[in-house]
């Protein structure tokens, strides 16, 4: 499996960053010296990191993620033990061991599980669990300071101070602790924040768990797609009441025809042309049978993302998706093109943590071109086997935005045509990056990005 930097900053953020800080500023309130300090920080963080590449590597293996797990908690334990004459029973050992134990447990099981209502129990039990640990770790930061700080002045000695740092006399402190009130705000903070990293695994389980759905049930995608265009002819139908009311004209009843047509039919829309930069390479070291995976879950994503906001696909080659906007909703087309656009953009990182777990490459870059214009639709097809299809100049020009995007290195390019029919709030959301010479254009066109 290939080593994943962003999966290496996860593995990270999610399980270590709360070991860090604990790690260092016990080793330094135990180690005599600034210079054993450094130094025993600095192998406690050379494990983490073992630790961390293993998992990043190799932890989607359930066996291996539970044993990778607990490399940090035994260095550390054979670097106390080596310094000092330090018990396996003392505080610190057994609560990193206990929260080594504890992740380890419930991240398995969360990648084990199926069905998302365990995946989803197991993930609130991980983030309750994490924000216990490091609440603990605070009390006995606190504990250790006020003992050492004891120790120092002559109040106690040092049989008394160890007597103290055992996890048999940890309870007691641990009541007096969460009872202060000094306290509370830090605990306030530490809630919050573990309840950010709860809603953002939520949401990761959610994305899978539809892409599933839409991949293994092509009757869930009608419905995706179906319940959209409901919702948005309901509201084009309340804008055209209150636009009548204001004496403004409602949108032409030639944008708002329901699908299919029986004659070829005009329709001026929004087209979002996307691709998987360099799949045929990709595809050539994957195989056929991964390379058909990656293709279904990308295919299910734009699904998704183009349903919820009234888009219809338009046409699937290899990795390129068209889809169109705008069929029941034209004045607002562009909005939804470009908000589905960004939805693929941030829900594709989520997908990139999911194909890691499932041992397919997340090294995955696209290129999305956006143009709006009037398109065709029309029964297309041999004789017996007509589908609606659609056809013009608006497709084409998407596509060549799309190819654009490669040689300027972006990941998005929008025309001006879209750009000018954005609302305010859309249009803040992107910059001028560039012009070109685009399909029957006597001049070089705007061209415009999101902004960084």
């Amino acid at each position: 499996m290939q080593f994943s930097r962003k999966r290496f900053v996860a593995e990270l953020y999610y399980y270590s960053n709360q070991f860090v800080l604990f790690f260092v500023m016990i080793i330094s309130l135990t180690s005599g010296s600034w210079k054993n300090a450094l130094v025993s920080s600095l192998i406690v963080l050379a494990f983490m990191l073992i630790q961390t590449s293993l998992l990043t590597l190799q932890g989607h293996i359930p066996i291996l993620r539970i044993l990778y797990s607990f490399i940090t908690a035994a260095g550390y334990s054979i670097l106390r033990t080596t310094l000092s004459d330090t018990s396996f029973t003392e505080t610190a050992n057994m609560l990193l061991w206990g929260s080594s134990i504890y992740i380890a447990i419930f991240q398995t099981l969360s990648m084990v599980f199926r069905r998302p209502f365990l995946k989803r129990l197991s993930e609130m039990a991980l983030s309750l669990g994490s924000a216990l640990i490091f609440i603990l770790f605070y009390a006995y930061l606190d504990l250790r300071i006020s003992v050492n700080a004891s120790f120092v002045k002559g109040e106690i000695d040092a049989a008394t101070m160890a007597e103290a740092l055992r996890i048999q006399s940890f309870p007691a402190v641990f009541q007096k602790f969460i009872r202060a009130p000094q306290h509370l705000f830090a605990l306030f903070g530490v809630i919050s924040f573990d309840f950010l990293l709860l809603v953002a695994r939520m949401r990761a389980i959610t994305l899978e768990h539809r892409l599933t759905r839409i991949i293994e049930m092509p009757q869930e995608a009608k419905r995706i797609i179906d319940a959209s265009r409901q919702k948005s002819e309901g509201e084009d139908s309340e804008d055209s009441k209150a636009s009548s009311g204001l004496g403004r004209q409602p949108p032409s009843t030639e944008a708002s025809e329901a699908l299919p047509v029986r004659t070829p039919t005009a329709f001026f829309v929004t087209v979002v042309s996307s691709d998987i930069i360099g799949f045929t390479d990709l595809s050539e070291q994957l195989g056929r049978t991964e390379a058909t995976a990656l293709l279904n879950r990308y295919y299910a994503l734009w699904t998704q993302c183009a349903g919820s906001y009234g888009g219809r696909i338009a046409s699937l080659s290899a990795d390129t998706v068209v889809t169109v906007y705008g069929l029941v909703d034209a004045e607002r087309s562009a909005d939804r093109a470009l908000n589905a656009a960004y939805a693929f953009l941030e829900e594709l990182e989520g997908l990139k943590e999911d194909m890691v777990v499932q041992s397919l490459p997340n090294d995955i870059k696209v290129s999305i071109g956006i143009h709006s214009g009037f398109v065709t639709a029309a029964l297309l097809g041999p004789p017996g086997q007509q589908s609606m299809n659609f056809y013009g100049d608006t497709i084409a020009i998407a596509a060549r935005l799309d190819s654009l995007c490669r040689e300027f290195h972006q990941s998005l390019l929008v025309s001006h045509a879209t750009y000018r029919r954005l609302s305010l709030e859309s249009q803040v959301t992107l910059e001028r990056f560039s012009e070109a010479l685009l399909r029957k254009s006597t001049r070089p066109m705007p061209l415009y990005t999101k902004k960084p």
